[in-house]
């Protein structure tokens, strides 16, 4: 699930551990490897995170169940740092985390027949 605003992009992903917010910007220069605390804030809700630096971008994972449920209704999710506070939109991403999800339950689901990585009578 992607988008971009102000400058940076914004990428939802469905991982085996839940959810995970990769944020990145050409203009960002990050000590790769760091790992920057970050105050993550959907509402009334909020809930302290790692940021996972590579050089142009960060990856956040969502742990928090009852935060992540918030992230639904939203309509903003601020990541505030130590140095500023990166708005990311949220409008109209109800449904796409909802496809978001389904997309995951589907995949996780599919047998190695159908998976053209592998070999039809091997498991992936």
């Amino acid at each position: 699930m992607n988008r971009s605003a102000a400058g940076f992009g914004i990428s939802f992903m469905r991982a085996q551990d839940g959810l995970l917010l990769l944020l990145e910007s050409p203009k960002w220069k990050l000590d790769r490897g760091k790992a920057y605390t970050v105050r993550l804030v959907a509402g009334s809700q909020s809930v302290e995170a790692k940021a996972l630096a590579e050089t142009r971008g960060v990856t956040v994972a969502l742990a928090d169940r009852p935060f992540n449920g918030k992230l639904r209704t939203a309509t903003v999710l601020d990541v505030r740092g130590e140095g500023a506070t990166l708005q990311v939109p949220l409008d109209g991403s109800a449904a796409a985390f909802e496809r978001l999800e389904a997309c995951f339950e589907k995949n996780s689901r599919e047998s190695a027949e159908t998976n053209p990585f592998v070999a039809p009578d091997r498991k992936p």
